[in-house]
């Protein structure tokens, strides 16, 4: 199985530490996010990988290489346009060739544990997300779940299945936060291509998988408590502190 890791953004809110360093070179304890990413991709023997790439690109493409001397192999390919999260995803097609795929945004920092967890998963749904369980919804995507059946004879309690990731709603249908880890489906790409810029002028990803549920394809979900998006100043000191505990 491939990877996807988006690393083309800049991080904005943390200038000026990303004035002229992509966010996923930020280090955290020392050690760059991408490599913490990469690392435990290797460690569930996910051994090809493809950065997409935009903002300072050099510094990313002049650290990893080919790959070679981290254990994977890693081909690169450019987002012409930073346009969101969508066409970032998009990008990856022409390289991507099995019919499943981990995507991961670059600053995500999260536990050893979750990846195999995350591909555990892959014979249940056609793609699964990654989630936290917060007790203030606001600021985040939510995941809308289908009515639970567990009762049923006929059901899979296993199978907890999404119907939505609202964003940032005034009611959340649940208290399940999406984060920036998944498993897709190849049929991905094909939503991505028509996806519609959003209030906020961007192609959204949370958008393309809507079009695949609406479309049939069932999506669940797996839980972590130890994972984190860094995009303020307090959530990377956050991170720095908590990396070790993270990645037991």
């Amino acid at each position: 199985m491939q990877a996807v890791i988006l690393a083309a953004g800049k991080g904005k809110r943390l200038l000026p530490l990303t004035e002229d360093l992509p966010k996923g070179m930020l280090p955290i304890n020392g050690k760059p996010l991408l490599q913490i990413i990469l690392e435990q991709l290797k460690a569930v023997n996910i051994g090809e990988v493809i950065f997409i790439v935009n903002f300072c690109q050099e510094k990313i493409i002049n650290y990893f290489g080919d790959g070679s001397k981290f254990g994977v192999k890693i081909s690169y390919v450019r987002q012409k346009e930073r346009k969101g999260t969508a066409d970032a995803v998009l990008q990856a097609e022409r390289v991507v060739t099995g019919d499943k795929f981990v995507c991961i945004a670059c600053d995500s920092l999260f536990e050893n544990s979750l990846l195999p967890r995350l591909l555990s998963n892959s014979s249940k749904a056609n793609g699964v997300i990654t989630c936290r369980e917060v007790s203030d919804t606001k600021g985040y995507g939510v995941l809308r779940l289908a009515p639970d059946k567990s009762n049923l004879p006929s059901s899979n309690p296993a199978f907890n299945q999404v119907l939505e990731i609202v964003e940032k709603p005034e009611q959340a249908p649940s208290n399940l936060a999406n984060f920036s880890v998944y498993l897709f489906p190849r049929e991905i790409f094909a939503a991505c291509q028509k996806v519609k810029p959003s209030a906020r002028g961007e192609l959204e990803i949370n958008d393309a998988i809507k079009m695949l549920i609406d479309s049939g394809q069932q999506f669940t979900y797996v839980k972590s408590q130890d994972i984190i998006d860094i995009g303020t100043f307090e959530q990377l000191s956050e991170a720095n502190g908590i990396d070790k505990r993270l990645r037991l």
